[in-house]
């Protein structure tokens, strides 16, 4: 039965299994009510609910969800991943490491962290007056040994079955002949000699296969100097490394993820992000459907290829090949996918090193006894090699080929060099799946010399001539990647992309091009403010993408399935059952959020505006906005003079108590316990500074009394424009004059202030906004130059006046913060205003400012309905 007596008892009964210690994760199943056989099961769907240690509701707080009998066979394969806490265990690692690493000399720092090619940092602080430069590089080379050490730990319960026949370490044809089985994991942790343990089980390991990763583990082993230091480091490892294994449900590559970000320091310089397991499963399950291949036929399976070309630790090629798995099992296909996955279907490329052998490693799990020899995943040089030349890791694929530099190896000292005549092309992939590199173009490739960073951002130039709409400094060279690595008729590409990219006008041009050559099947967006991302390691608003070739010629696209999420899904169960309610068509009934069918022809035009509010109300009517449904419209850049922006005022002048002698002046703060109304004064002098006198007096030149935000906390702003009774420029803000051909430009100022504080300016000034941070959104020139604002020259003089006039009635009047812009009786008077003069439904503007009211990006909280 399904009751919620019955679903109370079916939560004890899964509790009181894990009190008594009977399981480590229990899934909680209610019936439908009636049934008595097996057989009426086939075409029922039950509840279900997942209860782990590590997060249990109370059971009146339980969310329950339906599933048919193979979707629930997925939520069991995926319950392990909700055992632990990966956060606890990363960080619990992470501190082992760096105990290990703090027993080492600094000699032996340098010297383990050169055996993997691993660069040094900047120096970090050891007490005492200490410091060094080794250190994250030697956490690094000790997380490749933890990894191995925990991958020995898997395959000890499979020592016997996988003795080998011929040995993989030397020619092949060579029978092994050596003593079998390796000592296992446990043993070796605690020899007396435990470095020579590990060294020597991990070559009998070699003999059967995972060079990947014993190979470079070794590489690691031998590159440090042998001393009790470091086998006391050693010690301190493995302990930590198996107790991990132990506790945490086997080696996850959720976890993997966790662990190598807890330890990764260069995210800022080479943008790497890990992606978030459930955000991953989503993806895929999304990405991989019932049409991508004949699931019921195992050629059909094997001639898939799926290829991250930046994949980190593995975490999305991992999830691709859960769902690839799931989905053969669906069809009734039976046969092991696992060596077809790791030797065909996927492949994977990244230019850390101890990332790739982490997903050498993830993939690994998949099948601990599955040969390795044929994995395809490298390492591209990122950099310089020693003829001067520069690489720019997988991105290579759209010239000549990258670099991939051999897996170290004990007897192979590591530098720059050419994998000899093996030559590596990217094959044309069923689906490029990704989370690429983002990262602002001022730190990218900070962690090189700058001669080497100016060859690298050479080659960029280069490498992109070609290609003039795209800029190589931020995920859109990996879109750009994906586009010409993709099968051309077929090929479909997902990614975990920066928001900007749907709204920012650098993204202008290559949204147009997918929108063009692709369907952008669907775009996932997160208003959840407790995470608006979709990566662990970052705070900045992210979109799911899933877009797939359209043939030239073919009949018109389907729309594109908006989904901008009220709550992003915490584990891979939840977002497997929201991926479940994307193709049902069930998102809003669920809670999860909303769906939008925005049209083709807008996406092909790069208006991607379904993703800027989670009411599809308000973005339809800041489409129609656009369109000019709600009155003559023209951007305003072509009405005024925008600028400077605050970083110009900034470099050029400084702040004074005093005034100097031309009597400077700017309105420096967006301070909203004094900004609180439409009109308003500077707030400080400003003075030159001597080396930028002549860039001040150009800037000053530009003062204006009309001023735009250049950024604002919208849970707390109240103003969108204030007009000063004295021009001036800005630093928060920037100024905004009227061009000479706009009539009465004292009323123009005055009116557009009223607007752009009315329901229907917010509307137009959010629905414009660059997402990097929903919530704290920053307005460059671009996006104030392209905001829509009222033709006044169209409209008339009438309009001018009466929105002019609700200036003069209500410039010193209060203004409530925009989440109580709803009960503003200032706002109110305003957008009475705006209906007047711009003609407008008033029932329609009232609409508007409830449901921006009630905005997550506005509220700064979770919506609350």
């Amino acid at each position: 039965g399904q009751s919620s007596t019955k679903q109370r008892d079916a939560i004890a009964d899964a509790d009181g299994r894990l009190h008594q210690g009977n399981a480590d994760c229990a899934i909680a199943v209610c019936y439908p009510d009636g049934i008595t056989a097996r057989h009426q099961l086939e075409d029922s769907r039950v509840l279900w609910a997942i209860r782990a240690p590590n997060h249990r509701a109370p059971a009146n707080a339980v969310r329950w969800a339906d599933a048919d009998l193979d979707e629930l066979v997925s939520v069991i394969k995926l319950a392990p991943m909700q055992l632990g806490n990966p956060d606890h265990a990363a960080a619990a690692l992470s501190a082992s490491l760096d105990a290990a690493v703090e027993r080492l000399s600094e000699n032996q720092k340098r010297e383990i962290a050169r055996a993997l090619d691993l660069p040094a940092g900047k120096a970090t602080r050891l007490g005492e007056g200490r410091s060094s430069r080794w250190n994250q590089a030697a956490k690094r080379a000790m997380l490749v040994i933890a990894t191995a050490m925990m991958f020995h730990s898997r395959l000890d319960n499979h020592r016997q079955e996988l003795k080998p026949e011929f040995d993989s370490r030397y020619d092949p044809g060579t029978r092994f002949t050596g003593a079998w089985p390796p000592a296992m994991a446990h043993q070796c942790a605690k020899a007396s000699d435990p470095i020579g343990a590990f060294d020597q089980a991990w070559d009998l390991w070699l003999a059967v296969d995972y060079k990947p990763i014993f190979a470079t583990a070794q590489s690691a082993l031998h590159g440090c100097p042998h001393d009790h230091a470091f086998t006391a480091a050693v010690q301190e490892t493995a302990a930590a490394a198996l107790t991990l294994t132990r506790d945490i449900s086997g080696l996850r590559h959720d976890l993997l993820g966790r662990i190598f970000h807890t330890v990764l320091d260069s995210a800022r310089y080479d943008g790497s992000f890990y992606t978030t397991t459930p955000a991953a499963t989503l993806l895929a399950s999304l990405a991989i459907n019932e049409n991508t291949c004949d699931w019921s036929d195992p050629a059909a399976v094997a001639a898939l290829r799926i290829t991250d070309p930046a994949c980190g630790t593995g975490t999305l090629l991992m999830a691709a090949a859960e769902r690839v798995r799931e989905l053969t099992q669906q069809a009734g296909n039976t046969e092991d996918t696992a060596r077809a996955l790791i030797e065909q279907v996927l492949s994977g490329y990244d230019i850390n090193l101890t990332a790739t052998h982490m997903a050498a490693t993830t993939l690994g799990l998949l099948s601990p006894t599955t040969q390795f020899r044929n994995m395809k995943i490298g390492r591209a040089l990122l950099g310089v090699d020693q003829t001067g030349k520069a690489f720019l890791g997988s991105l290579e694929f759209l010239d000549r080929q990258p670099m991939l530099l051999p897996w170290p190896s004990a007897e192979q000292a590591v530098s720059q060099v050419d994998t000899g005549d093996e030559i590596v092309t990217a094959e044309p992939a069923d689906l490029v799946i990704m989370n690429p590199p983002f990262t602002r173009d001022s730190l990218r490739h900070d962690q090189f010399s700058k001669t080497d960073e100016k060859r690298i951002k050479d080659r960029e130039k280069e490498i992109f001539a070609s290609h003039p709409t795209y800029m190589a400094g931020n995920s859109g060279a990996f879109l750009v990647l994906a586009d010409f690595i993709g099968k051309d008729d077929t090929g479909a590409i997902a990614a975990v992309l920066p928001l900007v990219g749907a709204t920012a006008m650098s993204g202008y041009r290559l949204r147009r091009h997918l929108g063009r050559h692709y369907h952008v099947e669907t775009i996932v967006t997160s208003h959840d403010q407790e995470r608006i991302y979709f990566s662990e390691n970052t705070t900045i608003g992210e979109m799911l993408l899933v877009c797939r070739r359209w043939p030239a010629g073919q009949e018109s696209k389907p729309p594109t399935r908006a989904v901008n999420l009220a709550r992003n899904p915490a584990t891979p169960a939840e977002a497997m059952r929201l991926a479940w309610d994307i193709a049902d068509g069930k998102v809003e009934s669920e809670d999860y959020g909303t769906v939008q069918a925005w049209p083709a022809d807008r996406i092909a035009d790069g208006d991607w505006g379904a993703v800027q509010f989670l009411s599809p109300y308000l973005c339809d009517r800041f489409a129609a906005l656009r369109c000019g449904e709600l009155g003559a419209v023209a951007l305003l850049g072509t009405m005024a003079d925008i600028g400077p922006e605050g970083r110009r005022i900034r470099d050029a002048f400084t702040r004074s108590e005093m005034p100097d002698k031309d009597g400077r002046s700017a309105l420096w703060q967006h301070d909203t316990e004094i900004t609180q109304t439409l009109a308003a004064r500077p707030d400080t002098h400003i003075t030159a500074k001597p080396p930028r006198a002549h860039l001040a007096e150009k800037y000053w030149e530009q003062r204006g009394r009309l001023m735009l935000p250049t950024r604002m906390r919208l849970n707390t702003g109240r103003a969108l424009s204030v007009l000063l009774d004295t021009p001036a420029l800005g630093s928060a803000w920037m100024p905004c004059r009227p061009k000479p051909t706009q009539r009465q430009p004292a009323e123009w100022e005055r009116a557009l202030c009223v607007y752009l504080n009315s329901s229907v300016g917010i509307l137009s000034v959010l629905g414009s906004r660059s997402n990097k941070i929903p919530s704290y959104p920053r307005f460059s020139i671009d996006d104030m130059r392209n905001l829509t604002v009222p033709d006044f020259l169209s409209l008339g003089d009438a309009a001018l006046a009466c929105l002019a006039a609700a200036y003069a009635a209500h410039a010193t009047d209060l203004l409530l913060p925009l989440p109580q812009m709803n009960e503003c009786s200032t706002r109110q008077a305003l957008d009475q205003a705006v209906c007047t003069a711009l003609d407008l439904d008033p029932e329609t503007v009232a609409t508007i400012r409830r449901q921006l009211a009630a905005e997550p990006s506005v509220t700064g909280k979770r919506y609350a309905g």
